[in-house]
């Protein structure tokens, strides 16, 4: 078995791969087979739109005798989320961020077969919204760990954003999905997608940083380094997974999580600093995650995507609510896809910067919409602009606001507190979402200018909180950012 390696002193600027080109093929794999069950998740988020007349619309997908029925259908799922998210972090780190995963593929698809075989019983339905909302609320916390312990910094944002693209793809299915089957089919396709996921993402590697942790050398050296045939710590020959080439730097890695394990050097500044600037260093990172979840939730972005169809009907536009739907969700898949690319070019904050500035701009143009639309002042060629602006508020959102909040955590707080706090900042995300889905259906019908007025002056504020204080953490080393936060100024890109 390997010794484990010992950090001491300051620490050194040196990389944790070589000099040679860095392949990140292998990485960026890992974390997109891993947001398969992403894809499976965003089946829940999209497609559940409750009908105006529930006795007599939507009756591939709803057969609820109230539109209080239908709503509770809808939203109940982000109830699920927000418990489902809670102990996400602390049992990825107890039984390993693969098993774990793999895991949730369980109650995903027991919640779709209750579904399924219940379509007639409102209450089972709930029962299994409420499963699939466990499972999809734990895999916004468990997904970013996996993909920040697997990827290196130079493509930790690409592996972070596959989460939100592979969402937004579930998300366009259940759009197309649910406008062609009827409930019992589209449950039973749906149940399939998680069995779908272990197939693929049993033979990637377990976190290196968890196996380390737990004492198996051997097996932390094969998850990271070129395969190869070894014996593991029961004695048993396997042939061992890889993350990097066979150049990597073992002894450097291992020194990273030897650092990781020890608190007294989360942060390596001067020891009269160390405690205040770990403490403050965590604290800031907190509330700037907090920051981002509040600005990325009460933009009213999960509202619009699960209300598409009624807002489109509301708004009086030309276009058929389902074509809407189906529309809308191809450019929000669009804008994630393009974000995958620019993510580790442009930075994070860049992004976040021009996403939170269109998404300002579009709801103030929502906002105008409507007053004009209530005052009876527009003709009926403009009821086309309820689509372009929402195309385009979705697509800018899925540039910035939309994926990088939910990775973000993860490089500010870093790999020794992020299990916890990611877990707490999810559940405050969903609970956001919950307050925003319950809300919305009853303010967009009696009160919809203020509504829409109220989405861009949080926007307006988000956008400024984003200016302001957001630093930048594209291709910075994890004790680069917690140094800049402890000491209170910003790293931005050169």
């Amino acid at each position: 078995m390997l010794s484990e390696s010992s950090y001491s002193g300051e620490m050194e600027k040196r990389p944790l791969l070589s000099s040679k080109i860095i392949s990140v093929r292998r990485s960026l794999l890992a974390s997109f087979l891993a947001s398969v069950m992403s894809f499976a998740s965003g089946t829940v988020v999209g497609g559940w739109t409750a009908p105006e007349h529930p006795e007599t619309a939507g009756e591939k997908m709803f057969m609820m005798e109230t539109m209080e029925q239908s709503s509770w259908v809808v939203s109940i799922y982000l109830i699920g989320a927000l418990l489902g998210a809670l102990p996400a972090g602390g049992l990825s780190r107890t039984f390993g961020r693969k098993k774990f995963l793999l895991s949730l593929a369980i109650p995903m698809t027991v919640g779709w077969l209750f579904i399924m075989f219940f379509v007639d019983n409102v209450y089972l339905i709930l029962v299994g919204r409420f499963l699939c909302g466990l499972s999809l609320g734990a895999v916004t916390v468990a997904v970013p760990l996996y993909s920040c312990d697997v990827a290196p910094d130079v493509c930790r944002g690409r592996g972070g954003v596959f989460l939100d693209f592979m969402l937004c793809v579930g998300i366009l299915y259940s759009y197309v999905a649910s406008s062609l089957l009827g409930l019992y089919a589209f449950a039973l396709t749906c149940a399939i997608f998680p069995i779908v996921f272990c197939v693929l993402f049993w033979r990637m590697p377990e976190s290196p940083l968890y196996l380390y942790s737990r004492g198996r050398y051997v097996d932390a050296k094969s998850a990271l380094m070129y395969e190869h045939s070894y014996y593991n710590y029961s004695g048993s020959l396997v042939r061992g997974v890889w993350l990097n080439g066979d150049d990597f730097d073992i002894t450097a890695a291992f020194d990273e999580f030897a650092k990781l394990q020890t608190e007294d050097d989360a942060l390596p500044i001067e020891k009269n600093l160390q405690p205040a600037g770990r403490k403050g260093a965590f604290v800031k990172a907190v509330v700037l995650s907090l920051g981002l979840a509040t600005a990325q939730r009460l933009s009213g972005a999960g509202a619009i995507i699960q209300y598409t169809a009624k807002l489109f009907s509301i708004a009086g536009s030309s276009v058929a609510p389902n074509t809407a739907s189906i529309i809308t969700g191809i450019f929000q898949l669009l804008g994630s896809g393009i974000t995958i690319f620019l993510v580790d070019r442009v930075g994070r904050r860049k992004l976040l910067l021009v996403s939170s500035s269109v998404v300002v701009g579009c709801l103030a143009m929502l906002t105008l919409y409507f007053y004009f639309l209530n005052k009876g002042m527009l003709e009926n060629s403009l009821k086309i602009l309820p689509i372009i602006i929402v195309c385009t508020y979705i697509s800018f959102f899925r540039l910035g606001l939309g994926p990088i909040p939910w990775f973000i955590t993860t490089e500010l707080i870093g790999a020794d507190h992020s299990n916890r706090a990611q877990s707490c900042i999810v559940s405050y995300s969903w609970i956001l979402s919950f307050v925003v889905m319950k809300t919305f259906v009853m303010l967009v019908d009696e009160w919809p200018v203020a509504l829409w007025l109220g989405y861009t002056i949080i926007s307006v504020i988000g956008y400024l909180f984003i200016l302001f204080f957001i630093p930048e953490t594209n291709n910075k080393h994890a004790d680069e950012i917690r140094l800049s936060l402890a000491k209170t100024y910003h790293i931005h890109s050169s």
